[in-house]
């Protein structure tokens, strides 16, 4: 038996739940998958994944993680409602680090299928994460939602091989079947890429697991990997993986131990490790050229201007960091533009019939008033006291220039060109 088609033919024990809204909304853009809307149709997960954060007491599930899957039922009819109300565009982010879209119940409730139909009648972007291939079944219906704006699929997978995943992630889709997936998801149109997270000590993080693991994903196509290490959150979770630990190899006891013996509540292991880690896995990205964030060019034009400007700025201190160059005026800028835009859209919040588009418009003035403006109008330089990122914002707002993520550079938009 698949881990596909197991459903509840491994003593799951589905627990329905009728829920009073489908999406859970942020003020603006995330900067890890660019979400403002997300939703997940199910709690717990049957992939029994040994080192999975739901486990940690601050994720609170009734009964066995693995069986008592809780099943939001009514999910397709209140997205249905609630997309049309929608008054900004944004990004509908499918999944969670608990629970898993697709996970094997999938195939016979079919949630996630009536949900990507009623996506794929709207032109809100989307993108969804999963360790499973049952999401190849509901394809057509994604790269319908692709050609009305724009879907993401991205795949969970730090195993090279099936050897070490059967072990740490039992029922999840295998690791040829993950890529699998991916290669179809990119022949359909869609952008693709690939969450390398965690990376388990001396099991996954290994110079000799991650030159397979980049090569496999090259050779799938995927658009960017984005590799993050493991935490260990004090109490259940922690304890759960180190008796399975001690089980499978006693051998790195010693070093998980020391590594987490800070006991930190983000379950975050100790600072050196931390940086020995991060350097190494942007070097494989640096080497392989492929971006470590979810580049730019994906959700360009696919969220309000003032919105993608938010996930543009953060990206840029993350990448600018990674290559030692220092952020402080650009963090300083940021945080003023963020000022203005919280002032800006608290008043757009409070007045239902103004449009956002109409928010839009104010940052294209203002960036329009750069080279022009008397010494008393204002304009972005004046709002976020930085000229030069005024300048760059320009760019992007007005003339729809990408930056890339690898050479860290303005470039035309292919798009805008045409």
């Amino acid at each position: 038996m698949t881990p596909e088609s197991a459903g509840s033919d491994n003593g799951i024990r589905p627990q329905p739940r009728v829920v009073k809204s489908a999406l859970r909304r942020a003020n603006l853009s995330d900067s890890f998958v660019v979400g403002k809307y997300s939703f997940s149709p199910y709690m717990a997960c049957e992939h029994g994944c040994v080192y999975c954060d739901g486990r940690a007491e601050r994720y609170y599930v009734d009964g066995d993680f693995e069986r008592d899957i809780i099943v939001r039922t009514n999910l397709p009819g209140l997205l249905a409602h609630e997309l049309p109300r929608l008054r900004e565009k944004g990004f509908v982010s499918i999944g969670s680090g608990i629970s898993d879209a697709y996970q094997p119940i999938e195939a016979r409730e079919r949630i996630m299928a009536r949900c990507a139909h009623v996506l794929a009648e709207h032109d809100h972007p989307a993108t969804l994460m999963t360790k499973s291939s049952l999401a190849l079944r509901d394809v057509d219906l994604w790269a319908r939602v692709n050609e009305r704006s724009r879907f993401v699929f991205l795949v969970s997978l730090t195993h090279a091989g099936d050897e070490t995943r059967r072990v740490w992630e039992p029922r999840a889709s295998s690791v040829d079947q993950r890529l699998a997936a991916l290669r179809r998801f990119k022949e359909a149109g869609c952008a693709t890429g690939v969450l390398a997270m965690p990376l388990l000590p001396g099991i996954t993080d290994t110079e000799e697991n991650l030159e397979l693991l980049y090569d496999r994903v090259l050779d799938a196509g995927v658009d960017f990997i984005m590799p993050s290490g493991l935490t260990l959150r004090p109490g259940r979770q922690k304890e759960f993986f180190m008796h399975h630990l001690g089980t499978h190899r006693p051998d790195l006891v010693a070093l998980y131990t020391d590594l987490y013996s800070e006991e930190r509540p983000s379950g975050v292991p100790i600072a050196s490790h931390q940086k020995e880690l991060y350097a190494r896995l942007l070097e494989w990205n640096r080497a392989t050229g492929l971006p470590w964030l979810l580049p730019h060019h994906i959700y360009a034009g696919q969220l309000h201007k003032y919105d993608e400007v938010n996930v543009l700025l953060h990206h840029m201190v993350e990448l600018y960091r990674s290559r030692g160059i220092s952020t402080s005026p650009l963090e300083t800028g940021m945080k003023r533009y963020l000022q203005w835009i919280d002032g800006r859209k608290a008043e757009y919040n409070r007045h239902r019939s103004w449009r956002y588009e109409d928010l839009d418009c104010e940052l294209i003035a203002l960036c329009r008033q750069q080279n022009a403006a008397g010494a008393e109008a204002e304009t972005l330089g004046s709002v976020i006291g930085n000229t030069k990122l005024a300048q760059f914002i320009g760019q992007v707002v007005r003339e729809g220039d990408l930056f890339d993520y690898v050479n860290l550079r303005l470039k035309p938009n292919p798009a805008s060109l045409d």
